[in-house]
């Protein structure tokens, strides 16, 4: 008997009253959306019909009167019976806790995350070890995308001592597998920093990947043009709207064999190449002990460095790169001569009779600066593709050789890149 004369309840009962006390608890009725349709139904009444078609009160009785006679017994005082003891309800007197910040804060007090089950564990056998620390309100069993059990639950004791005590109990084992335990707020700020982790490892992972693919194509290009000559390439930033090609050169030229300027009127950086002989670290300091330790080209004072390193490296592989695009142009171009003056395949009639007149289009000459302004490279091979039309539609003198060469000096190129 307990101390009001109410005789105690069985084991079954006991497990009865647990079970529609689960059903109808805070935690779980928030969440249950037919149990909480099935409420609004009838003034919050519940069919015992109803009741037995779950899972888990099924397997423990279907007989109305046994559910009937446990609930009386219950001292949670949380279900009201009907008069005809066919259905049963969460007391109206005490209604679900309103979602503020103060309920979600009690909730999370007293939410444990618990990994290390039995793949085969049953909810019921989870919810009586736990219940050793302190009765639990919910324990959700979580699963895959399969629905197979993960071995791990998220529990909500019903105060938080019971939680604290089971997460301060040391060595806690499940059989013979030792539980990992820790609050469920502390497992999502463990998994965010996990994802955060995961994502700084995959950039980096990627960033390697770039980097190898740079070696190698460092690798190759040297293997298809040979070394480079180091230090002989400058950059230089702060330059000025108005600065042109002819200006860097003309600067420049005083103190070393400029052979190519990388370059575009109104941009603020660009690069100078030396000649082998005079590298760019010497025309530096020449240049800037012969003006008073500054670079001033058309009123602007350069920023500049000599390359060095892999920044050099991924340079000349740019400047490697954009010869072989030029080089399989002029291989495609010549394909296309031996097909020039055939007809060309087409769907409708090859002759129609019509002939087409339109104007005649002037190219300016080479020369003029602002058509030079308007392209950029890096090597000589690279200035023929890049240059603009007007220099690409002049005809190449019978003389000139059949590709370029690379360390063609600037003088001898006559398109809209040169320096001179």
């Amino acid at each position: 008997m307990s101390d009001n004369g109410v005789k105690e309840p069985s084991e079954l009962e006991k497990k009865i009253i647990r079970q529609i006390e689960y059903y109808f608890g805070d935690v779980n009725l928030k969440r249950d959306r037919f149990l909480q349709e099935k409420i609004k139904e009838d003034d919050g009444w519940v069919p015992l019909e109803t009741m037995i078609k779950f899972n888990r009160l099924k397997a423990l009785t279907e007989d109305f009167s046994v559910i009937t006679a446990a609930l009386e017994k219950s001292t949670a005082n949380l279900m009201e019976i009907s008069e005809d003891r066919n259905k049963i309800r969460r007391l109206p007197s005490k209604p679900l806790p309103q979602d503020t910040t103060e309920y979600r804060r009690n909730v999370r007090e007293k939410s444990v995350y618990c990994k290390g089950f039995p793949l085969d564990a049953e909810v019921g056998q989870i919810q009586d070890f736990l219940d050793r620390f302190g009765e639990t309100e919910h324990v959700m069993m979580r699963r895959d995308r399969e629905n197979k059990f993960k071995g791990s639950v998220f529990a909500t004791f019903r105060d938080k001592e019971s939680s604290t005590k089971f997460l301060r109990e040391e060595g806690l084992k499940y059989g013979e597998t030792e539980l990992i335990k820790m609050t469920k707020e502390n497992y999502f700020l463990k998994k965010v920093e996990e994802r955060k982790q995961k994502r700084e490892e995959e950039k980096l992972k990627k960033q390697q990947e770039k980097e190898r693919k740079e070696r190698e194509a460092i690798e190759a290009q040297k293997a298809e043009f040979g070394d480079y000559e180091k230090g002989c390439i400058l950059h230089f930033s702060s330059a000025s709207d108005q600065m042109s090609r002819e200006d860097l050169k003309e600067f420049f030229s005083e103190y070393g064999t400029v052979s190519w300027i990388d370059f575009v009127r109104g941009q603020t950086e660009g690069h100078i190449r030396f000649d082998k002989d005079t590298p760019a670290a010497s025309v530096l300091e020449k240049a800037k002990a012969a003006n008073d330790n500054k670079l001033t080209v058309r009123g602007c004072d350069l920023e500049t460095r000599v390359l060095e390193g892999e920044e050099e490296e991924i340079h000349w592989a740019k400047i490697h790169e954009n010869m072989s695009m030029v080089r399989l142009k002029k291989q495609q171009g010549r394909k296309g001569k031996f097909n020039k003056g055939r007809p060309a395949k087409t769907k409708g009639p090859r002759d129609t009779g019509v002939k087409y007149q339109g104007k005649k289009t002037v190219f300016k000459d080479d020369s003029d600066e602002e058509e030079g302004e308007a392209a950029s490279g890096s090597e000589a091979e690279q200035q023929e593709a890049e240059a603009p039309e007007e220099s690409k539609g002049t005809k190449r003198p019978l003389d000139e050789p059949e590709e370029q060469s690379e360390e063609t000096p600037a003088k001898q190129i006559k398109t809209g890149e040169e320096t001179s």
